[in-house]
């Protein structure tokens, strides 16, 4: 039986708002809720090595690590080989460097990026990698036992947004919502520790969409039990998804 989707876009502002506004425009009833928020931080000493070409890889595990490092680049980007996580920092990244972007094709997480080749033969090459503030240590610590010298660039850093949970929860009961975009694990941790622990059985019957294997497998063992994986972060490759289904729970 079909689900006619009611949807909770949880992603930052802007993104939410504008995934929003082109999903109800298909008429795909849907609400934005940023629960976290993000702010520029700043690392000159990082900056100026990055642009005297000093690497020979630049992996962007984010549009948001693209986006606030563009807004401290005010010359063209240094030649490197550039990599990112999925589609959407793909495209953000090419489009501000004006060079190809090697990205996977399937998982878009790190696990991904470790699995393609150019990134398999590193011994001695220079990493940089572009993210927020902490983050996981799989792709550092895998990059650094293939032999390449690894540092960061953090350009932002994601704040907590204050929110009352039992106003929110009874907002989106009220709006029959039964499913959540959920674009990565610290978003999908936020809305957990938002909402009342009475609120924790309807919470987990929402259908989770979800961009990647961790963000499914993290929401799994948060008690979610129908989790869809998305073709991508990308607006329009989201609109399309539900244009056509709901996907498949795993």
């Amino acid at each position: 039986m079909r689900i006619e989707p009611r949807l909770l876009v949880t992603r930052f502002a802007p993104h939410a708002e504008r995934l929003t506004n082109s999903l109800n425009d298909i008429g795909c009833f849907s609400i934005a809720q940023p629960l976290l928020m993000v702010t520029a931080l700043n690392d000159p000493k990082t900056l100026n090595t990055f642009l005297s070409s000093h690497y020979d890889y630049v992996i962007a595990v984010s549009g948001n690590a693209v986006k606030y490092a563009q807004q401290q680049i005010n010359i063209n980007w240094p030649k490197a080989c550039y990599f990112a996580v999925g589609q959407s920092t793909q495209s953000i990244l090419s489009e501000a460097t004006g060079q190809s972007v090697l990205c996977p094709l399937t998982r878009f997480d790190s696990e991904g990026l470790l699995a393609l080749d150019p990134l398999k033969s590193i011994k001695a090459k220079r990493i940089l990698i572009l993210r927020g503030e902490g983050g996981r240590d799989l792709l550092e610590t895998t990059l650094i036992e293939r032999g390449a010298k690894v540092d960061f660039f953090q350009t932002y850093k994601r704040i907590k947004i204050d929110l009352n949970g039992h106003e929110l929860v009874n907002n989106w009961q009220q709006a029959s919502i039964n499913g959540a975009i959920i674009s990565s694990v610290e978003i999908l941790n936020q809305l957990f520790m938002l909402v009342p622990k009475e609120y924790t059985s309807w919470i987990c019957e929402l259908i989770f969409y979800v961009p990647s294997q961790r963000v499914a497998k993290q929401a799994a063992l948060l008690g979610a039990q129908r989790i869809v994986l998305l073709p991508s972060l990308h607006t329009d490759q989201i609109v399309e998804f539900f244009k056509v289904n709901n996907g498949t729970c795993i």
